[in-house]
Order: C-alpha cells, then structure tokens, then sequence
C-alpha cells in the first residue's frame, strides 16, 4: 500500500474520531460559528519591539533512536530543528543512557539539518527490581562524559522524565516530590563535577494528570537551590470533546507559565532558590497524550494549537520546549512511520521561518489568533483562524504593506499539496476555516 493510501487512513481514523467525539447538537454548533462577513482587524506595530524569536521554543521536539531519520532526511530538512530532547518520553526511565545509545544518537544527529540545541535525560527510575539500571549519579556523570567523548554538545542535562507518575503508573509509592528531590540533587552534582557549565533541569512533571502541579510545587520547595532549568509537560487532553473546547485548552499554557512563575518567586514555597534566577522549560507538549489515538495528534486541530502553544511560550519567554514529536512515534510526530506529513508538519515548517524579533500583533476576533515577528525592513505574521468557515482578515499596519501570504487547510494536508498561495488584497486575506496562514508585510516605500 502506498505511503499515501496509509496517511489517508489515518487521517480518515482522525475525521472519524471528531466526529464520534462530537454530537448532533454540538456539530450544529460547531458549524454556525464565524459566520459573520466583516473583516476582522489585525493591529501590528512593526515598531514596538518584543522578545526575540527563539527557535528552542519555536523549533524544539522530543527525538528518539527509533525515528527514521535515514529514510526522510530530505522531508525533515523541511522543518529544521532547533533543539532536540533525546532520548524523549519515558524511554531515558527504561533503558539505560548507554555507549550505543549515545553512539546511535550521534549518528542520526549527522543526518539533522542545522545544530540543534541538545538536551538529554538521564535515568532515574529502576523498572523491574530483579534488573539492574544505570540510574546512580555516577551513571549521570559517565552519560556526561561519553556525550563529551563523543562530540556532543549537551547544554542541558534533565533529571528524568515525569517522577509523578512513578508512584501511579508504574506502582512504586515510594516516589514523592522529597525522594525524587534527592535523587535529583545527588546527579546535579555529579554533573557539575564533569561540566560545571551544564544547565541541570527537573523535574518534568507530567501534563495530563491532577497532581503535577503539586509535586513540582514540593519539589521547588526542596530543590529550589540547584534546578537550574524548571521543566514541565503539557497534554490538556486524551482526543476527547470537541474541537472547540480542545482549541482553547490553550490557556493552560500560559496559566501554567504564571503559576510556576509565581511559586518560584514566592520565599514560602521555594525558601532555597527565590533569589535565584531560573530559566523554564515545557519538555513535552502536545494537545493530546494518547500515542495510540489519532484525533488530537494527526489533525488540523492538533496543528492549531500546537502552534499557538509554540508561539505564547515563545512571546512570554519560555527558554526551551520541546512538542512531541519529531517523527514517527504512533500518532505523535511531524511525519508519520511512512514519512506521509501531518498538519503538524505544515504547521511548524510555517513557524520555522519566524525570525528577529516578537512585535505586538493583537486581533479583533477571538476567532483568529495572531502574532508577529519583525527581521530588518520585513515583518511575518501569523494568522491561525479557529473558526469553521473562512475568515476575512485585514492588517492594520501604518507603514507597511502586505506583498504575500501563504498557508494550508486540511484539504491542503490531505492531498500533500503545496502550501497555498493566499491572495492579499489591499491589506486584507481570507483565512481557510481552520486554516493557518503566514502573511509578509514589508515597509512601504
């Protein structure tokens, strides 16, 4: 069967899903939204200047030695890198952060355009009892020192993946925030003693059960004074509920940033480290967590949020984040195991083009989200429509003027077509109903 026949099967899984998802009187909802014909004003102020795009965040993704790398090198080289977490997900808790592992890692790397930034995990949970694992901190400084061996260039070292699901999903009670904490600062100093330069990052609570919060709150409390990275996941959903609802499940991206923000900053809960500069991290993200499930991870909803979530976490300063993932990893991934591309693939290849500097970019419809990046005399803007029908946009710019806009709908991803050429008319563009589009304004002369 063709590579094609089989995205199209998982796509038509995902349409299925929304569908079973969503009932007769939510659909008829659903469909009656952004009906409305007024443009929709997009104000952006070329000249104010925000934060710097930062490709960590905008570019960042979980990889692993099981991705095929090998066989899309070219379709990957679409959508560059800018940093990558290996091993990513739970496979740094199940095997042992090895020679061959860093050896393989190495070699898929050579295939990966540009330098991505590198963070890697180090093991922390033990699996079977009867096993031995390589989970001591002196396994953590010998991972440093065969990374260092082998030309790797780590800046990051994380403790670990997701230590609050140790005592649920893996049964053992005996790991709470305080043990987790001290694991955590034994490794941290064994891998200060092999790089002092390295950034030790923790705890990567997870992002789709209650109580995350709660232990990276104990941890901070604990370790507030050797964390130089807080890192956290975020999965608002199993690719249940409707379209709607998933979309604005977006919020939590930035509650979750002010609230670790605001527990950092706060001497009651981080009596260590309050004084203390910290950077932050979102290790995974995606809208759902269910690898097996396609709605959610394969579809155009998925590729909306993904990138408003990259965008928000860029535009309010987030160091490094990483969606998951990069390829292949069940519905997770850019491309799928037979390279066919999801709207994910579109929608990040889209961001990778963003650079200089975040401008002010604020829209009149909750409907359209928007945001702006200016690079010298040329401004990009990013113009994401959440409703079901086309949406008519014009951009307010003194000074500039619109030359081109280019984006994608799920008809676009369905065909592996090109992207759209979107016609701009005197300032103004139609958005595809649940489209993405990137719009290029340039100074008027």
């Amino acid at each position: 069967m063709s590579r094609r026949s089989w995205g199209r099967i998982a796509r038509l899984a995902a349409l299925v899903g929304s569908a079973l998802g969503m009932g007769i009187a939510q659909a008829d909802t659903a469909l009656g939204m952004g009906i409305a014909q007024a443009d929709t004003v997009v104000h952006v102020q070329p000249g104010a200047t925000g934060p710097a795009v930062n490709r960590a965040v905008t570019a960042g993704y979980n990889f692993g030695n099981w991705m095929a790398v090998a066989e899309w090198k070219d379709e990957l080289a679409k959508v560059p890198a800018g940093a990558l977490r290996f091993p990513g997900g739970n496979i740094g808790d199940e095997q042992d952060m090895d020679a061959p592992s860093l050896d393989t890692f190495r070699a898929l790397l050579t295939l990966v355009r540009g330098q991505p930034e590198l963070m890697v995990q180090t093991r922390v949970f033990r699996g079977r009892p009867d096993r031995p694992a390589a989970n001591t901190p002196e396994d953590a400084a010998l991972a440093v020192r065969m990374a260092r061996e082998r030309g790797l260039s780590v800046q990051v070292w994380e403790i670990g993946n997701e230590p609050d699901l140790f005592s649920v999903t893996r049964g053992d009670a005996s790991w709470t925030p305080q043990r987790y904490c001290e694991v955590f600062r034994a490794q941290a100093a064994a891998i200060r003693r092999e790089d002092p330069t390295a950034l030790v990052a923790g705890p990567a609570v997870s992002g789709a059960l209650p109580g995350a919060a709660k232990f990276l709150e104990e941890f901070v409390e604990g370790c507030g004074d050797v964390v130089d990275v807080l890192t956290w996941h975020i999965y608002p959903t199993e690719g249940d509920g409707t379209e709607e609802w998933a979309l604005s499940t977006v919020a939590q991206v930035d509650q979750d940033i002010a609230r670790y923000r605001a527990i950092w900053s706060d001497p009651r809960r981080n009596p260590r480290g309050h004084t203390r500069p910290v950077r932050l991290g979102v290790t995974e993200f995606g809208l759902s967590w269910k690898t097996d499930r396609p709605r959610f991870l394969a579809d155009q909803t998925a590729a909306l949020w993904a990138a408003e979530a990259a965008l928000r976490m860029a535009r309010q300063g987030v160091s490094l984040a990483h969606y998951f993932a990069y390829q292949g990893t069940g519905f997770h991934g850019l491309l799928d195991v037979g390279g066919v591309p999801r709207p994910t693939y579109y929608g990040f290849g889209l961001l990778s083009t963003l650079q200089g500097h975040f401008v002010p970019a604020t829209s009149g419809s909750p409907a359209v989200w928007a945001h702006a990046a200016r690079a010298g005399e040329r401004t990009r803007v990013v113009l994401i429509n959440t409703a079901t029908t086309a949406q008519p946009v014009r951009l307010d710019a003194p000074g500039w003027r619109a030359t081109g806009a280019r984006g994608f709908d799920a008809a676009t991803v369905e065909a592996e077509a090109a992207l759209l050429e979107l016609p701009v008319r005197d300032g103004s563009v139609v958005l595809p109903a649940r489209g993405r589009a990137l719009v290029t304004l340039e100074m008027a002369r």
